[in-house]
């Protein structure tokens, strides 16, 4: 490139004789025409056409950057072609596709460029630095940047009311669905299931209810050579994960923790926990939980309720995996010291293995040395939890008896006046209670009498709201249709063939155990809180038909 000391048209600009120039585009994902970056660069070479100095040497596009600062890939690349000496002359449509940002634009135009003898022309605001400026450039110029910084605030709060808005209406918006996950194909903003990596998450969740750690899974993921949520999303996007440092991403523990932790699986649609603090910087802060946005049931779900609850459950217990297996011990996390609270600990002494209180051990001890033989603990347990499964197949036969009664017609009606009943009566009393405010501000009744019938009406309003959930539990089985209300009752039914006592077993059924000095035991079965309000529903029911009340023979037996 020839050079020449001074330019013809501005005295105290060098410059050179022909302009080796680099076309630069800008859009941001909000632009609304998706063909602006084509729009701009086609203006940029017919307006080059008609200098004779200028010869476009490169074209630079930074398509979906946000005009706020200067971390954009191609915008990069010319700045460091200007380094290089490659190119000394920049066109863009108008300023703003420069940036918006009034101070580093400013500083870009006032000292970078000239720094570099780099001429810049901006087509649609009639620019060219080549040419000498005016008072009213020395005043418009600056101005217009301010506008266009202006422009830019204005866009970020009008988006994020946008995205807000969207938030609450349980529209996707994040970037990419989550793993398992695809944006519907008529309906960028819905969730549809990916089914192959949705059979890779049941595997996951299944493999952790069976007593495999996240790690454990995470290897059988890799040998089994499935792709993991990086590598499978590199298939439909662009998607380039940021501190990737191998050729080809693999599974993780926290990988497989996101996922065993992720609500989406079961239809909860969870966004806005974080956010910038400003449209000017990209740093990412956390939101208090009470500001995001939780959508239930938002789209269908991969993993059912009770297995998300089991393996969260699971998640926060102290488990060990058994020394040369891939699963941990069938109880392991859920034997707790009935007399301090503390886990209790699987240990071996004679060829034998016990669970004994953590606490007793060590320098510190703060309880009795009271253990339990391991052998003698799982019969325990499985003959408790063989009699609560038999008594759950009684209650699904009683079911079966009473929704063939011709009276049950009659009583769902009855079942759903009364709930109608008590609904109305509770925002009749809610209409009270708000009125006495009012009452007691014009004097009609006292503070005492204004605090005291408060009470009395919230008291109220307590006791209806627990009738009605008690007549919709009563509805919920005498209809049995939805398979979601009884869905407890197949949580021990599903065992009425009793397989050999392992991990699936014992975490399906048992919330915790609770060993006591002496041996005293205490199980806290999954879903015994239903069997026993069915099991009261029921004696209410054949005792109301029968016109006798109930001998008791079948009542539930409490580990």
């Amino acid at each position: 490139m020839q050079t020449i000391s001074t330019c013809p048209r501005r005295a105290d600009y060098p410059c050179r004789a022909d302009f080796d120039t680099a076309a630069y585009a800008r859009a941001s994902k909000d632009d609304p025409d998706s063909s602006t970056i084509e729009n701009q660069i086609e203006l940029i070479r017919e307006y080059a056409k008609n200098l004779p100095d200028v010869r476009i040497v490169s074209v630079r596009e930074d398509n979906g950057f946000s005009g706020v600062d200067f971390i954009r890939p191609d915008f990069n690349k010319m700045m460091k072609d200007i380094e290089d000496s490659k190119i000394n002359c920049v066109i863009v449509k108008d300023l703003s596709r420069l940036g918006r940002n009034y101070i580093e634009v400013g500083e870009l135009m006032e000292e970078v460029f000239p720094k570099y003898n780099v001429r810049l022309i901006a087509i649609n605001d009639n620019y060219d630095s080549l040419n000498p400026r005016t008072d009213a450039d020395e005043i418009i110029i600056p101005f217009k940047n301010l506008i266009n910084e202006q422009y830019l605030r204005d866009s970020s709060v009008k988006i994020r009311s946008g995205l807000n808005i969207k938030r609450k209406n349980g529209n996707f918006v994040s970037a990419f669905a989550p793993y398992g996950y695809k944006r519907d194909d008529n309906d960028k903003h819905s969730l549809v299931i990916d089914e192959h990596a949705a059979e890779v998450v049941r595997s996951i969740f299944r493999l952790k209810i069976e007593g495999m750690s996240q790690q454990k899974i995470a290897e059988w993921l890799d040998e089994i050579g499935e792709p993991s949520p990086a590598e499978y999303k590199k298939r439909e996007t662009n998607y380039k994960a940021q501190f990737q440092t191998n050729v080809r991403a693999s599974w993780s523990a926290v990988a497989i923790g996101r996922i065993l932790k992720n609500p989406a699986y079961i239809g909860v649609l969870v966004q806005g926990k974080q956010t910038t603090p400003s449209y000017k910087v990209k740093r990412r802060v956390d939101k208090p939980e009470d500001e995001w946005h939780i959508i239930e049931d938002n789209h269908e779900p991969i993993i059912s309720k009770r297995d998300f609850e089991i393996v969260n459950g699971l998640l926060g217990q102290d488990t060990r995996t058994a020394p040369k297996q891939n699963t941990v011990y069938p109880l392991s996390g859920m034997v707790y010291c009935g007399d301090c609270g503390n886990n209790m600990i699987r240990t071996k002494s004679d060829g034998k293995h016990y669970y004994i209180c953590a606490s007793s051990r060590g320098k510190e001890k703060c309880c009795s040395s009271h253990c339990i033989q391991n052998d003698k603990l799982e019969r325990a347990v499985t003959e408790a939890v063989t009699r609560q499964i038999a008594f759950a197949l009684e209650i699904e036969k009683s079911l079966s008896y009473i929704k063939s009664l011709p009276s049950q017609q009659r009583n769902i009606v009855n079942l759903s006046a009364q709930i109608t009943d008590r609904e109305e009566e509770i925002k009749s009393c809610e209409r009270y209670k708000r009125s006495l405010y009012e009452d007691y501000k014009s004097g009609i009744i006292s503070k005492e009498d204004y605090i005291e019938f408060g009470k009395d009406y919230t008291a109220r309003i307590t006791e209806l709201k627990q009738a009605v959930l008690r007549l919709h539990n009563e509805a919920e089985l005498l209809l049995g249709n939805d398979s979601s209300a009884l869905e407890w009752l197949t949580h021990f039914t599903q065992y009425r063939n009793i397989p050999d006592f392992n991990r699936q077993f014992a975490v399906n059924l048992i919330e915790r155990i609770d060993v006591f000095t002496r041996k005293r035991i205490n199980i806290h079965l999954r879903y015994g809180d239903c069997l026993e309000s069915a099991y009261e529903i029921i004696k209410g029911i054949i005792k109301e038909e029968a016109g006798c009340s109930v001998n008791g023979e079948n009542e539930p037996k409490t580990a």
